[in-house]
């Protein structure tokens, strides 16, 4: 077993989109197109807003752009239309994405090998039907969804499974995601294809995908 792995610290805890498939821009996109029809300033604050908030459950980052962006009541009607507006968009685009660099021959080495669970912000039946039909399911001893979030996902894990916080990593790409590691005390490395506008702090492990992630365990 190769050094980055052989340390006492190896659970993996995986976010999937922009860790596991290279999605993280579609899924921004599909968002985004929900509001092709409002002025060009509304278009760019949704925009801005979507690259800084990564790793949310879409009912939230649905509310925010309602409520504090376009300035108008959203009631649960609304916010649940544009989610089933947002899966309809979305989920070919979910099947049609490539893998990130390295992700799948990462996970094939240390299937068996090391537990390794996927944490996201999708909703847990969706999140499940897009891991089934693109085949990941094997390589995951639990696939978690939403709800709950992301903090509280990965502390029910770490109760569930009896893992030590210091014992496991979590790997994502979102600052949401750095910040479950820390409430949980868990160790974290973050995936960014550009260094340069990393949502991370200067300390963070960091790799630009996960051709490079037992490098960054070693780091730890």
């Amino acid at each position: 077993m190769s050094a980055c792995c052989s340390r006492h610290h190896r659970v993996l805890v995986f976010d999937f989109d922009g860790v596991i498939l290279d999605s993280a821009r579609l899924k921004r996109q599909a968002f985004a197109d929900l509001y092709d029809d409002e002025p060009e300033e509304s278009r760019r604050a949704v925009a801005a807003y979507l690259n800084r908030r990564g790793g949310q459950p879409r009912e939230v980052k649905f509310r925010h752009i309602e409520g504090h962006i376009l300035g108008r009541e959203a009631g649960e009607a609304r916010i649940q239309a544009l989610c089933r507006r947002f899966k309809a968009s979305v989920e070919q685009r979910l099947l049609d994405a490539p893998a990130i660099p390295g992700a799948l021959e990462f996970l094939n080495r240390w299937r068996g090998r090391l537990p390794l669970y996927l944490l996201s912000a999708t909703p847990e039946a969706e999140l499940r039907a897009i891991v089934e039909r693109r085949g990941l399911a094997g390589y995951f001893l639990e696939v978690i969804g939403a709800p709950p979030d992301k903090v509280t996902g990965l502390r029910n894990l770490l109760a569930r499974r009896q893992h030590a916080a210091r014992d496991t990593v979590m790997i994502g790409d979102s600052y949401n995601d750095y910040r479950a590691a820390r409430s949980n005390a868990t160790l974290f490395v973050g995936v960014t294809a550009d260094p340069a506008s990393s949502p991370f702090p200067n300390d963070v492990v960091t790799t630009v995908d996960l051709h490079g992630l037992e490098a960054a365990l070693a780091r730890l």
